[in-house]
């Protein structure tokens, strides 16, 4: 699945984020992707603000922690979904 493998490369390649990012939004949304969990993923990315000054512009922003962890979260959740 390319948004699984979408997903694995945001974690992986912490300098290259902000693109795979949007390539992530732009399948979610292009190939409209019936999960909604992927659509709400999708969405919450634009809160995503890799530069600390930003972030502290507005409590809707988050860092990489929080990227991170949203991210395993749902790919948590799919491995699931497939095994049932």
């Amino acid at each position: 699945m390319k948004e699984i493998d979408l997903l694995k490369k945001i974690l992986e390649e912490k300098d290259n984020r902000e693109k795979l990012i949007k390539e992530f939004q732009s399948y979610v949304w292009d190939a409209k992707i019936t999960k909604p969990l992927l659509g709400e993923l999708a969405y919450d990315l634009d809160f995503y603000e890799p530069n600390e000054k930003i972030r502290k512009e507005s409590p809707n922003y988050y860092g990489d922690e929080h990227l991170e962890k949203e991210i395993l979260d749902v790919l948590k959740k799919l491995q699931n979904y497939r095994k049932s």
